[in-house]
């Protein structure tokens, strides 16, 4: 009778084939303080990944809010020119801060730039709205956002008045403010 080896596509298969029966008893495995190292190192290995991109998230979402606040307080500050320009302009013998009393209290003041009305924070100013159709932050129409721009003047001189304007927001991340300020002159 003929016998036939068992072959694989490798050569014949006894030939990967253990001789005799693992044995746990013979120190072949791992044992548990070789496991836990092993472990602690993969896990490592994940962890430090994952706190790095978590981390890049907050940052990339403080900085896009704080290009949008240093925006909004650099508009501020426009739309306080733009109200000392048509002052000047309707009647050169008008008071270049006509209309900006409101700006001088403690609580500052809050602009509309659809219309450069002015108005008086209490407390707290409401919060500015985004209009998706203007694509424009006002504070008549769209919906309330995360920022609030205060808007205060004091007097240096006079001719002279120092502005400032500050964006607050409140995220998951905390509470952050930008400000802006700067001096402007009768002219």
């Amino acid at each position: 009778m003929v016998q036939f080896k068992k072959m694989s596509l490798f050569g014949p298969q006894d030939k990967y084939q253990l001789n005799k029966p693992f044995d746990v008893a013979q120190g072949k495995g791992f044992s548990l303080l070789e496991t836990t190292i092993a472990i602690a190192i993969l896990v490592s290995a994940i962890i430090g990944p994952m706190a790095l991109s978590s981390q890049s998230i907050r940052s990339a979402s403080v900085a896009k809010n704080t290009i949008t606040a240093s925006n909004l307080a650099q508009e501020g500050l426009e739309l306080v020119k733009n109200i000392r320009l048509n002052n000047r302009l309707s009647d050169p013998k008008k008071n270049w801060m006509n209309g900006l009393a409101t700006c001088g209290s403690a609580n500052g003041c809050f602009i509309d730039p659809k219309d450069l009305t002015v108005g008086a924070c209490s407390a707290n100013c409401a919060p500015l709205q985004f209009d998706d159709t203007l694509d424009l932050y006002n504070y008549d129409s769209g919906l309330d956002t995360m920022f609030v721009r205060i808007i205060r003047t004091s007097d240096v001189g006079s001719d002279e008045v120092k502005v400032s304007s500050s964006v607050r927001w409140s995220d998951r991340f905390g509470n952050h403010d930008f400000t802006l300020s700067t001096s402007m002159l009768d002219w």
